[in-house]
């Protein structure tokens, strides 16, 4: 005999849930690293760039980069560095806000 088991969660979106599980803005936070990093990182293979050279050309170490290009460091990405980063890239950073659902 097979019982159904009652769902304990409500929520009829994957944010309701992590809202409610009190994870929300670290996913976000780290889904928003993770774009910005393979932004960074589809840029730089267009550019045939290593890791070193992006270092080179933001006059900043190759670990920093390593920082940078990695989602779940959080000490990495600045706004300020990804500016410097995007416009070394040839790229320029945009930002905007959304409407909460």
């Amino acid at each position: 005999m097979t019982t159904k088991v009652k769902p304990s969660r409500t929520g009829d979106t994957v944010d309701s849930l992590w809202e409610e599980i009190g994870i929300l803005e670290d996913v976000q936070e780290r889904t928003v690293r993770k774009m910005l990093a393979a932004e960074l990182a589809k840029a730089m293979t267009a550019k045939k760039w290593s890791k070193a050279e992006l270092a080179r050309q933001l006059r900043t170490s190759r670990p920093q980069i390593e920082r940078l290009l990695d989602p779940a460091s959080a000490g990495g990405l600045t706004v300020s560095t990804l500016a410097r980063a995007a416009r070394v890239v040839g790229k320029r950073v945009k930002v905007s806000l959304v409407a909460a659902q």
